[in-house]
């Protein structure tokens, strides 16, 4: 049954006040502070944060490497012949450099390593650990301008020390495109450098000049320069930074000392420098060049991490302007003027390209191979192209001092060293026994003078002939117990050979291990054959002859191990050859094969009775037309005599 409707009675409090006056007091007191805690957490007040002075930068024990790729892009023109519209393929990446000083700073100090964006030929960086192995992207690298290559440096322009200071220019015109900037010049001591020295300072006004035809502002402060110059010790040559042209010159010419202690310690002045002039950057907030110019490896790259570290964290990017490393070798040559005119090419550390030699050194016999000892592969010494490449900048190569054949830039782009931090370098090496076979053959090698044994032998008398084969003998006990122990040695690192990737991992050790097996080859038929000589001396055909000559020869009668043995050689030299042309190490295989590994004997006629003749008048002294003449001939003698060597 439904109820009824029963009318309702008025609302006596349509704004519901009554009710608002029945909430209790604790009510309103949580509504209240619920306004004001909304008010508070709404107003935001700016925090003005100072910049970082000092910069802390801690060691960890374990980092995650970074993975980087090398771009193979073509470089720029530069040089006098240079537009100045086209930058470097570095260049083209270095958009990050704009931002500010602080931010950098603050992401550095959240990183773990700092990390590396690079480009060109050289080759570093931190690399993750489960990347090891891959190749390493660099933004500077190695740009050589030496003009050794298709007649120019590598750039298009001008080559030697004004083709890099040209190279550099432009680094600068980019640098004062983005902000104010900052170059420190660091000149190495040595007096072999004082040439170079000159060079520079004699083109800091072209490079000003440069700036202004292609309007870029270099006045009122917006370019300053510094010189300090580094050898055994260390100086500031200008008292602060400055814009004052002349007066660097001067100060480049005049106040350098010329060090003879034969020391470069560049990375503890580089870290000096930084030190000094980091404000610059911090507080300036301006970019920050450094120029090494040297032409040597430097000294005291133990402290090249710490000095990398230093550097990068500052925001300072490293250009060098050096000389090309010799191949897998320690030793370069510069060429020295004495004071009386005489020249003469002294040998210095200019090398390796790498870390760890990796270059087993091995002589050629039974081929020419002169032309090869010397060679470069147009890259700079590792520890200035790590720095240079680990703070964005270049190795620039300003003179390359190898002989022989010159190899494009473009095909060893493929083949650079592996420049990651030493650590993860060594976890790589120790991870496959045929690269550690082969950096452990090459550090037995280095430096080494292995002697190359005698092929000519007198024979126009019995006991002449066997008196030459028995001296020529001796040397070869020690020659081939070497021999046997470097392929013994990278014996051991076949089974892991098809386990390299890399493209100069793989020529380097397969080079090394054909080499080594094609002289064991030679060295067994050269004794052998000694000794069957030795024991029963073959007779001229030809009465009128009187010497042997040991040749190359197809036949290789020495048995059927060492047949094998020569097989296995060829094997690795033309694998070398066929998948690594255009590089040093097939150039090497090139030459080895270029004759056979079997030995025959070549008789020949050789005027005996001449010779001592023209070696006994040599003793005498020379025949003078007049006393004038002789009195000039012995005085020259007696200055090269006197001729202090520097120590350079």
């Amino acid at each position: 049954m439904s109820q009824p409707n029963v009318p309702q009675p008025p609302d006596d409090d349509p704004d519901g006040k009554r009710k608002l006056r029945e909430i209790p007091a604790w009510g309103v007191s949580l509504g209240l502070h619920t306004l004001i805690f909304v008010f508070f957490a709404c107003w935001t007040l700016p925090i003005v944060r100072e910049s970082l002075a000092e910069l802390v930068v801690s060691e960890v024990e374990e980092l995650q490497e970074p993975e980087f790729k090398f771009d193979v892009a073509a470089t720029d023109q530069i040089g006098n012949g240079g537009t100045g519209d086209t930058l470097s393929p570095s260049l083209a990446a270095a958009g990050s450099a704009s931002a500010s000083p602080q931010v950098e700073t603050s992401k550095r100090l959240q990183e773990e390593l700092v990390k590396v964006n690079l480009t060109p030929t050289a080759t570093i960086g931190d690399v993750a650990t489960d990347s090891l192995g891959k190749a390493v992207e660099v933004r500077g690298g190695t740009e050589n301008l030496s003009g050794e290559f298709g007649g120019q440096g590598t750039g298009g322009g001008s080559g030697g020390t004004a083709g890099t200071i040209d190279r550099l220019t432009f680094e600068i015109m980019a640098s004062l495109k983005e902000r104010k900037t900052l170059v420190v010049w660091m000149f190495d001591e040595s007096t072999s450098m004082k040439v170079r020295r000159e060079t520079v300072a004699e083109r800091f006004e072209n490079i000003y000049k440069q700036l202004g035809l292609l309007d870029v502002e270099t006045k009122n402060g917006v370019l300053k320069s510094a010189i300090v110059s580094f050898g055994k010790d260390f100086h500031f040559i200008s008292k602060d930074a400055t814009d004052d042209i002349p007066q660097l010159v001067k100060l480049v010419k005049e106040n350098i000392p010329n060090d003879d202690s034969g020391k470069e310690n560049v990375f503890g002045a580089v870290e000096k420098t930084v030190a000094k002039y980091r404000d610059y950057r911090s507080r300036e907030h301006r970019n920050c060049l450094l120029v090494i110019v040297t032409d040597e490896r430097g000294d005291d790259f133990d402290k090249l991490d710490q000095c990398i570290q230093a550097t990068s964290a500052a925001g300072f990017k490293v250009f060098c302007v050096g000389n090309a490393a010799p191949f897998g070798q320690e030793k370069g040559y510069v060429r020295w003027t004495y004071e009386d005119g005489g020249v003469e090419e002294l040998p210095v550390y200019q090398g390796p390209e790498t870390v760890a030699p990796e270059y087993v050194n091995l002589p050629f016999w039974g081929v020419a191979g002169g032309d090869l000892v010397r060679m470069t592969a147009g890259l700079g010494p590792y520890a200035l192209t790590r720095l240079c490449a680990e703070t964005q900048g270049v190795y620039l190569i300003a003179e390359d001092t190898g002989k022989g054949v010159r190899f494009d830039p473009a095909v060893m782009r493929n083949y650079l060293p592996d420049y990651r931090p030493i650590k993860f370098y060594t976890k790589d090496l120790q991870a496959n026994r045929a690269k550690t076979v082969l950096v452990d053959a090459a550090r037995k090698t280095l430096g080494e003078k292995t002697p190359t044994p005698e092929v000519i032998f007198r024979a126009d008398t019995d006991a002449a002939l066997r008196t030459e084969l028995g001296d020529a003998q001796k040397p070869l006990a020690v020659l081939d117990y070497k021999l046997n122990e470097i392929v013994t040695l990278l014996e051991q690192g076949e089974k892991d050979r098809a386990k390299i990737k890399e493209p100069r991992w793989q020529a380097a050790y397969d080079t090394a291990f054909g080499r080594a097996l094609a002289m064991r080859v030679r060295s067994f038929g050269y004794n052998m054959t000694l000794a069957q000589m030795k024991a029963n001396p073959k007779t001229f055909d030809n009465k009128n002859d009187n010497t042997w000559e040991l040749v190359a020869s197809d036949e290789i009668s020495t048995g059927v191990q060492v047949k094998k043995m020569a097989a296995k050689a060829q094997e690795y030299l033309e694998r070398v050859v066929n998948q690594h042309q255009g590089t040093p190490w097939a150039k090497l295989a090139e030459r080895e094969l270029s004759k056979p590994m079997g030995w025959s004997w070549k008789p020949f006629h050789k005027d005996y009775a001449a010779i001592e003749r023209a070696m006994a008048q040599a003793k005498r002294g020379p025949l003078f037309a007049d006393e004038e003449e002789k009195k000039k001939a012995e005085a020259k003698k007696k200055m090269v005599e006197q001729r202090k060597k520097p120590n350079l």
